[in-house]
């Protein structure tokens, strides 16, 4: 495939509202000048609190969500078993709980360099990048061969708000070796890639989140701190912040405030 791009109808059908900012750009409704201060909401198994859904929707307000656009990027899911069926279902159920007026499935192992930008750019305005659970190491490999790594970062610095699931929150963190603590996720995404991820520079991750990392999961044994700071030891991630997030638990970072809900 040259580009998979999936377009999902939401039953908002206002027609997207015209921006020419920037690039890649975003729309508000609010008068607020300079630069966007960043919107993510980073999670273990997405948006399954109402807490969690109602900082989303307090992030998405300004935003006019009905006129703009959620990026969809199933790529993580697609290597962990799950069917495009699925994630057109799981993104609409996204968009139509919280008013989006469009989605589109955008995958970056598929849909890379200008067709990807160009895929983008036609989605704008952008209100949301949403970064579905999956294979962390295919998410990750993806997004940087494609070029969706500063694709990402740009509409995230544009305003955009960007949700993470497991994966997604891991990829948005420092490091992606988050994933060697409970050791899940197939390195090789069934053999379709080979890097060393063991190479810090390999597994960087997008690093949204203020130099923290994010390991999602923390259920049961996963959960004790004990077991954590073994592993935060075994891997050497003990030089920076770690944010362990059991299911239904999400970190919120809403410009200069950071907390866990």
């Amino acid at each position: 495939l040259d580009c998979l791009c999936v377009y999902v109808q939401t039953k908002h059908t206002d027609p997207l509202q015209e921006c020419t900012k920037s690039t890649l750009s975003v729309c508000r409704t609010s008068n607020r000048e300079g630069p966007a201060m960043p919107q993510l909401i980073l999670t273990s198994d997405g948006l399954t609190s109402q807490p969690l859904r109602d900082a989303f929707d307090k992030m998405l307000a300004p935003l006019n969500p009905s006129k703009a656009s959620m990026w969809y990027i199933p790529t993580a899911l697609l290597h962990d078993g799950g069917s495009m069926a699925h994630c057109k279902g799981m993104s609409q159920r996204v968009a139509s709980t919280h008013g989006i007026g469009r989605v589109e499935i955008l995958d970056p192992e598929h849909c890379q360099g200008k067709d990807l930008e160009a895929a983008v750019q036609k989605l704008e305005p952008i209100a949301v990048v949403y970064a579905e659970l999956g294979n962390t190491y295919a998410l990750r490999h993806h997004l940087r061969a494609s070029g969706g790594d500063e694709l990402v970062k740009s509409l995230v610095a544009s305003g955009a708000i960007f949700v993470g699931a497991s994966a997604g929150s891991i990829v948005a963190g420092r490091t992606i070796q988050m994933a060697f603590w409970k050791g899940w996720d197939d390195e090789t995404a069934d053999g379709t890639i080979k890097v060393d991820w063991r190479d810090p520079e390999n597994a960087a991750g997008l690093d949204l989140c203020g130099g923290r990392s994010m390991f999602p999961h923390a259920n049961g044994r996963f959960g004790d701190p004990r077991w954590q700071e073994a592993q935060a030891q075994k891997h050497g991630h003990t030089d920076h912040e770690v944010i362990k997030l059991a299911d239904g638990e999400g970190f919120v970072i809403d410009g200069d405030q950071a907390y866990k809900l």
